[in-house]
């Protein structure tokens, strides 16, 4: 493949494009993927955001890694609606910055209107000059994650995506990069957040930029204007140890043309049910980071996986602490369940803001309180979703009988 002006890339893809096939599915569909592993070692599958039975889930935690020339059936039904994606859990550092992502669109019962849907893969890679991808991790990338020097938005550099004047758009975004936060914003233009990775928000709102973390997902409407381009760019974010000092970056142009639509944007939805808080005591996940002598390591609970004792809460509802102890941003990320966000830094989460959440940014030196019902057996992961960081040890296990 070529991306941008570089020479041609060599890259790992499921069924030839990257990003991969995107999967189009209703709730409640039974989804069958026959998987056959074509590559020169062993890869999962991973559903990011899928409620799956714990043998699906494609971590190798259940033995089930597919073997080089190997094969697989994933099967199982789709609970949600929702923007969700899939990646490997083998060696996902390398395996996804060569392309192994792509995205699965489930529709609900009553969907919002609007004029054009627009589903936004966004991601970087790190070219070499010949073109290829580099997989050198030096010290600041193995700190904050391998982040490209070729920004990337449906596989390519910097498209022109075409949007109705006037218009009410849906923007459905996924950031599948490694470890770049991907802060948007585009001049002139508002955002109508309505939901996020499991749910719309109970309430939502406007914003003039957004903020996706890796492996998040956001639902928005734009209004465009009458006419005209935009450019939708990628703003600096300081997510810790100096990644705020960077230029802004052009992720996209947003054409706006066509004959102007009165469609106006989306009413507020149904309200989310709030899960009861148990009265036991929470479970503390802390994250850490060590860097001494260029031997840069990640610690939860100050062990490295797969070193960290299991979190074992039993079935039902449990409420978990995230805290932060180290000098920079980490998205959290937890396989299996939805959660709902209780407080950030003991501040109580507002109402208007409940929504079901699988990944979240934690920023440095912070805590988060969530609450989760677990109501499928297995073995489940959690790790930070800078895919650097959870292959350095920043990754957990939830033991439900």
């Amino acid at each position: 493949m070529r991306f941008g002006d570089a020479p041609p890339t060599e890259v790992w893809t499921y069924n030839g494009t990257v990003p991969g096939p995107l999967i189009e599915a209703n709730m409640g569909d039974r989804l069958v993927v026959d998987f056959q592993n074509d590559l020169p070692e062993a890869t999962t599958i991973h559903w990011h955001g899928v409620r799956v039975p714990n043998s699906m889930d494609g971590v190798p935690l259940m033995d089930n890694a597919v073997p080089a020339g190997g094969s697989f059936r994933y099967e199982f039904t789709l609970k949600d609606s929702g923007l969700f994606w899939f990646h490997p859990h083998v060696r996902s550092a390398i395996q996804v910055q060569k392309g192994l992502y792509g995205v699965i669109r489930v529709r609900g019962l009553a969907e919002p209107s609007s004029d054009l849907e627009q589903v936004l893969v966004l991601d970087d890679i790190k070219l070499r000059a010949d073109g290829s991808i580099s997989e050198y991790l030096d010290d600041a990338s193995a700190m904050i994650g391998r982040q490209g020097n070729t920004l990337l938005a449906n596989g390519v550099v910097h498209p022109l995506l075409r949007l109705p004047a006037g218009g009410v758009t849906r923007l459905r975004v996924v950031n599948t990069a490694n470890a770049r936060y991907f802060t948007l914003g585009a001049a002139g233009l508002k955002f109508l957040v309505f939901g996020t990775d499991g749910s719309p928000y109970a309430k939502p709102f406007e914003a003039e930029t957004v903020m996706l973390v890796p492996g998040e997902r956001l639902d928005l409407f734009v209004k465009g204007p009458a006419s005209g381009d935009v450019e939708l760019m990628a703003l600096p974010y300081e997510r810790g140890h100096m990644t705020g000092n960077a230029s802004p970056l052009a992720v996209a142009t947003l054409r706006f043309s066509g004959k102007p639509s009165a469609t106006e944007l989306p009413a507020e939805p149904t309200d989310i049910e709030a899960l009861p808080v148990p009265a036991s005591p929470s479970f503390r996940i802390a994250l850490s980071e060590q860097a001494e002598a260029g031997n840069i390591r990640f610690f939860v609970n100050e062990r490295q996986w797969p070193d960290v004792a299991a979190w074992t809460p039993g079935a039902g509802v449990s409420v978990f602490e995230v805290v932060n102890e180290s000098e920079m941003d980490h998205p959290f990320h937890l396989h299996g369940f939805f959660f709902q966000v209780l407080s950030r830094n003991d501040v109580a989460e507002a109402s208007a803001r409940r929504v079901w959440k699988d990944t979240i940014n934690i920023p440095a030196k912070s805590s988060i309180k969530a609450v989760v019902r677990f109501d499928e057996p297995g073995r489940w992961m959690y790790h930070c979703h800078i895919l650097e960081h959870a292959e350095g040890g920043m990754m957990g296990e939830v033991s439900i009988p």
